[in-house]
């Protein structure tokens, strides 16, 4: 464990040695080396606030209290700026855990209790009125002498102005319990002032001004105004590059630095000066932060600041190697002559330029339905997936393309989740993918099977239209995805056995394609055709009339 506490400023050195560690590390790994320093809160405090807070969602809050404890009462205040809003809305009783860490082991030491007087001081009158007014019914014996006490938890103020019913129970009643003590222990007449406006002070101007407050300290970070992170996610300038966004006002991190060696990023970025890497780390957290703003992630969900750190780099990364190539040598010079947000513009315009293809191919009508709130699909898993993902406001990347060609149109393919975009060779897998997409629904125009429509208006799958088709024609009729009879389907599957069709084989890799999306459709049929009872609505593979 430690051997000193709260001395100086960490040295610069150490100071670089314990960050590398700590990108290094996860979990409680960080938690043993922060603890392991000859001055652990020298290194607490020399870390920025969010990256802090981050660590501490990580690890855990009730293992990491000595972390919040350790913490500077401006760090600390913005843990509460992090934990307790959604978006521009505030939910007080988030910051009752974090109070309650704080506040801990207070009694135990002048130094602690000085810690903790210091944090307290620098709260937000605002969140502590909201906090208050969410957990406390303040009765006042001016008015009311003999009040009607609803719960058990009450407390006459040491002033014998106000009762205070507590309306939080367990950890929470505590928290709040030890929050009002020390109030009146720092400052009776304040106390009683606060207590005094919780009951006629407006919720929506306590608010407001927090979001203020809140809002200011952020920006110090690196977190952008939901304008300004809306603006990275713009087409990329034609000719003027876009200016720098700026580096934030913070120390050097760990949590969201760069990491790992392999990608061009990494290696271009080991080329620049300390300088300008320690920049180039500066403008990647505004990257970050730019996506966690504009996807209004919450800062508690890890998994989800994770994938937005992944996504900024990303796109960052995907912009470089447009401009660059893979020449790390150039991409040094790139990295050190243009701003982190013209690169991530770049990167995912890349993106958009999917999106815009996907969004006239389903215009046209060709690939299926965009009518809110559902998504109807034309094309067989993973592809109409793909479209869907390429539809949304933020482009995704649908893994199921990286299933073998073999298995496209089974279930299995189009079983994945939907995720950001995180290398070019997705970009570049997707757009090979919508290409197959367009001639798709070339091929399908060509053969009449584009404006067939199952009733009520949902669109029946590629795969499915041309097996009608096909049944239709061996059955003595043309080749149309006309809905068969269900007294037919038996016949229908037999006639379907064998799949082979001139037509497919004279098309070349989308007639290939085709084919395979329908032998995997008519494996479905497989049943029916040894004898199984052939109910329509449960014919998928063909279209049977109801």
């Amino acid at each position: 464990m430690s051997k000193r506490r709260d001395g100086q400023p960490i040295d610069p050195a150490a100071l670089a040695k314990a960050l590398a560690g700590l990108a290094a590390a996860r979990g409680r790994k960080r938690l043993d080396l922060i603890l392991d320093q000859d001055d652990p809160g020298a290194l607490v405090r020399a870390l920025p606030a969010d990256e802090l807070y981050f660590t501490i969602r990580e690890i855990g809050l009730g293992d990491a209290v000595e972390l919040v404890q350790l913490a500077s009462a401006e760090q600390f205040r913005t843990f509460l700026d992090l934990a307790c809003w959604a978006k521009d809305r505030v939910d007080p009783r988030r910051a009752l855990p974090w109070l309650r860490a704080a506040r801990s082991g207070s009694m135990d030491s002048p130094r602690a209790a000085a810690r903790w007087k210091a944090k307290l001081d620098k709260l937000d009158v605002e969140l502590l009125h909201l906090a208050l007014r969410e957990t406390v019914r303040v009765h006042d014996l001016e008015r009311d002498p003999d009040p009607d006490l609803v719960s058990d938890r009450f407390m006459q103020t040491p002033e014998h102005k106000f009762i205070l019913e507590f309306l939080a129970d367990g950890a929470e009643y505590m928290a709040v319990r030890g929050l009002v003590d020390d109030l009146y222990a720092e400052n009776p007449f304040m106390a009683t002032r606060l207590l005094s406006s919780i009951r006629w002070d407006l919720t929506s101007e306590l608010e407001e001004t927090a979001l203020r407050w809140r809002t200011g300290r952020l920006a110090d970070l690196g977190y952008p105004s939901r304008e300004e992170a809306l603006s990275w996610f713009a087409r990329p300038a034609a000719r003027a590059a876009t200016a720098p966004a700026g580096t934030p006002a913070r120390p050097p991190g760990f949590f969201l630095t760069l990491g790992g060696t392999g990608s061009l990023l990494a290696r271009a970025s080991a080329r620049l000066s300390p300088n300008e890497h320690e920049h180039l780390e500066l403008e990647l957290v505004t990257a970050a932060n730019a996506v966690l703003v504009a996807d209004s992630v919450d800062p508690g969900d890890l998994d989800a600041v994770k994938g937005a750190v992944d996504a900024a780099r990303a796109f960052v990364e995907m912009g470089l190697e447009e401009a660059a190539g893979l020449d790390e040598a150039r991409a040094a010079e790139v990295l050190a002559t243009t701003a982190v947000k013209a690169l991530f513009q770049r990167g995912f315009g890349r993106v958009l330029q999917l999106k815009w293809r996907a969004e006239r191919l389903l215009a046209a009508g060709e690939a299926g339905s965009l009518e809110p709130p559902l998504f109807h699909p034309l094309l067989d898993p993973p592809l109409g997936e793909m479209l869907a993902g390429l539809a949304r406001r933020r482009p995704l990347y649908f893994p199921g393309l990286e299933a073998p060609r073999e298995d496209w149109g089974s279930p299995a393919a189009g079983s994945f989740e939907h995720r950001g975009f995180l290398s070019s060779a997705e970009v570049a897998r997707t757009a090979g993918a919508l290409a197959l997409t367009e001639q798709l629904a070339s091929l399908a125009r060509r053969l009449g099977l584009i404006s067939a429509r199952t009733e009520g208006g949902l669109a029946p799958s590629l795969a499915t239209l041309y097996l009608t088709a096909l049944a239709n024609e061996r059955l003595g009729r043309t080749f149309t995805p006309d809905a068969i009879a269900a007294s037919e389907v038996p016949a229908a599957t037999r006639a379907l056995e064998h799949l082979g069709d001139p037509r497919l084989a004279s098309e070349g890799d989308v007639g290939s394609l085709l084919a395979s999306l329908a032998r995997q459709k008519a494996e479905e049929l497989a049943p029916i055709r040894e004898g199984a009872e052939a109910r329509p609505e449960d014919v998928g593979a063909l279209l049977v009339k109801r």
